[in-house]
């Protein structure tokens, strides 16, 4: 099947009129197809295409270098990575720059290779040995001393509730085995230590040598010993990627997630389409550290998502990232070595807080910080790649006036057509479009489970609505002229669609006096960098306007090749290949609910709300979160086991008759 290339620039030639006789115009239409149809055949066979508040004006001039950030990127990939998995090469590069598909993968199945494990964390917090281990360490702990002096019964209440055991575990991989048989490897069941020759084991499981359990202790994974024993999470986690024997894709539950649908590869990562995140852009994470409360001795989960953003805002640019969806998390070795690698010391600081809420509650959150890592990642490889390729023609890393002048006359014409009532949008194919055939072509299906909203090649998604590029975006909450509170940072969401998606790119703000003043003949590479750094992160909001117009354009100079190299034969090529194929992603939705087993009258209503939805709820997660009241636990606990017996009644072969 043939598939039309669109040139990334290109001219409108004045040419004489053909007679407008029918014979003149049937001539020329098949002279036309025919000829299109050779260069098609011998130029690109192999390849099918299987569808069709602050307002200072901080410009970067000649005169003011002065940046007291580093620029990243153009600038440094030290901390890169390679993968630990990797398609084809040969043929990967045409399906990021054409959507085009070697037909020698047509019909190879790939589900089989695209196996991964996956991980629990989990302890019995009901095990006295592992009770007493906790509190002697609460004991000695600088963070519990007030607390134990003046109210210690506070401290027994929520680590009860923290920590209680209901048998949860057996129920989730009960749901894996039920909705996910053919998708996992091994399971990592991550846990505790009791003593130094001792680890806790669930008393249901059953490890015999088919087992596809393997029990690892923290102390195979913690890298320095001192930092044990663990009761903090976070810390755990930063820990997981030094689990032996892993997949680098791996997917991470706590006990108290189950799946309620069938799960397969494509809702996890696909060689095509990337790593599979779910996101809550109406739920966004601020990019300043929380607030601590003196003498807090428990935290939840929000100072660590605001740490981590922070440490994201400081190398991408300050903005409000979404919440990540409270399901199965996708991880990868390499990817979050990548990011150790960057932050060290703050990993190392995590993994060394026994405690959540040690160290003013600054610990790093994995999940959230590798998703949106992925995210920036994908998005500065795009507008490096246009900015070194694309923007600096010649690539001698200045920037001539008349390359700064190409990019001043798409934005001017981007502009125009945004104030247009009827304004013209890309008829192009989107990344997603018909990807259940695309897939299903190399051999993997949809379960229909996840929806996939946007992939990230088609720009960034969280961009932000009606953002003003001719100033800074403000970081917290201001009140308009009327006196109205408003969030300053408001992104569209995943399922608006990028035809539906508006932004203006302020020339004078975002690139500076010297970059639109062509009489400035060259810009100097140090300049350039600086600019690069300025427009990609710092001013973010310029960055993703631009990257929208790049992908966007209706012009017929938009697309991949407008910020892909020219040469699909170059180093530079495949280099740039090679990093989509690291950060690609999709945002995908799934419907799940959580609910909170606080009383019994609520419990038995929300465990009846997720009966009721048995065939269309994918993943629920279950918080225990009652007081600690014996009464209340035994009726609570009753009805939680009532509900994990009716919706997974088969027991897994490696389960004890008790």
């Amino acid at each position: 099947m043939a598939y039309i290339r669109t040139p990334i620039d290109y001219q409108v030639r004045n040419t004489k009129r053909c007679k407008s006789s029918p014979r003149c115009i049937v001539v020329a239409l098949s002279i036309s197809f025919i000829a299109f149809n050779w260069i098609v055949f011998h130029v690109f066979k192999g390849q099918i295409d299987p569808h069709k508040n602050n307002t200072t004006n901080t410009h970067t001039n000649k005169d003011d270098l002065q940046d007291p950030d580093k620029p990243l990127s153009l600038l440094d990939t030290a901390t890169e990575h390679e993968l630990g998995y990797s398609a084809d090469p040969a043929w990967l590069g045409q399906w990021y720059r054409w959507r085009a598909i070697n037909p020698s993968n047509k019909d190879r199945t790939t589900e089989d290779s695209t196996k991964h494990d996956i991980v629990y964390t989990w302890v019995n917090g009901s095990d006295p040995s592992f009770t007493a281990m906790r509190v002697e360490a609460q004991k000695r702990h600088p963070m519990f001393q007030k607390v134990l002096r003046e109210n210690p019964k506070r401290i027994g209440i929520r680590t009860a509730m923290r920590y209680r055991d209901m048998d949860e575990l057996r129920y989730s991989f009960r749901s894996v085995m039920d909705y996910a048989p053919s998708l996992f490897r091994q399971i990592h069941i991550v846990t505790a230590d009791n003593g130094p020759d001792t680890q806790q084991t669930p008393a249901w499981l059953h490890l015999q040598d088919d087992s596809p359990f393997r029990m690892v202790n923290h102390r195979s994974i913690f890298q320095n010993a001192s930092h044990l024993p663990s009761f903090n999470s976070l810390g755990i986690e930063v820990n997981l990627i030094n689990i032996p024997d892993l997949t680098d894709i791996f997917l991470y539950l706590n006990d108290d997630i189950f799946i309620g649908k069938d799960l397969v590869a494509s809702d996890i990562w696909t060689p095509l389409y990337g790593f599979v995140l779910h996101m809550e852009a109406s739920l966004l994470v601020p990019p300043t550290v929380r607030y601590f409360e003196p003498d807090a001795f428990e935290v939840g989960e929000w100072h660590s998502l605001q740490y981590s953003n922070h440490l994201l805002s400081q190398r991408f640019g300050p903005r409000h990232r979404a919440y990540i969806a409270h399901i199965i998390h996708v991880l990868s070795v390499s990817m979050l070595e990548e990011i150790q690698a960057i932050w060290p010391d703050e990993f190392i600081t995590t993994s060394a807080h026994q405690f959540r809420g040690e160290g003013l509650g600054r610990d790093i959150h994995v999940s959230f910080i590798m998703a949106h890592y992925v995210m920036e990642k994908l998005r500065e490889t795009q507008l490096e790649s246009f900015w070194k390729y694309q923007l600096d023609g010649n690539q001698d890393g200045t920037l001539d006036s008349e390359e700064r002048a190409r990019l001043i006359a798409m934005v001017k014409e981007w502009n125009l057509n945004q104030d247009r009532p009827a304004r013209a949008y890309q008829m192009r194919p989107t990344r997603i479009q018909g990807h259940k055939e695309i897939l299903k072509s190399i051999g993997i299906r949809m379960s229909g489970t996840t929806v996939y909203q946007q992939a990230g090649l088609d720009g960034y998604p969280f961009m932000l609505k009606d953002a003003d590029t001719s100033k800074t975006i403000p970081l917290v909450a201001y009140k308009d002229k009327d006196g109205k509170e408003k969030n300053p940072q408001v992104p569209y969401m995943s399922y608006e669609k990028p035809k539906d998606r508006r932004c203006k790119l302020d020339l004078e703000f975002c690139f500076g006096h010297d970059f639109t003043d062509l009489t400035y003949d060259r810009m100097p590479a140090e300049q350039s960098r600086r600019l690069f750094s300025r427009v990609a992160f710092k001013e973010f909001h310029c960055g993703d306007c631009l990257l929208e117009i790049l992908m966007q354009s209706p012009s017929g100079r938009g697309g991949m090749g407008a910020w892909m190299p020219a040469d699909e034969t170059s180093e530079a090529f495949a280099s740039v290949v090679k990093k989509v194929e690291r950060y690609n992603y999709v945002l995908g939705t799934s419907d799940y609910t959580f609910i909170a087993l606080q009383s019994p009258a609520g419990a038995k209503k929300g465990l009846d709300g997720i009966l009721a939805a048995w065939d269309s709820k994918a993943f629920f997660c279950i918080n225990d979160d009652y007081p600690d009241d014996p009464a209340m636990e035994e009726q609570i606990q009753g009805a939680f086991k009532s509900f994990l017996d009716t919706r997974y009644r088969i027991a897994s072969p490696w389960e004890n008759d008790n």
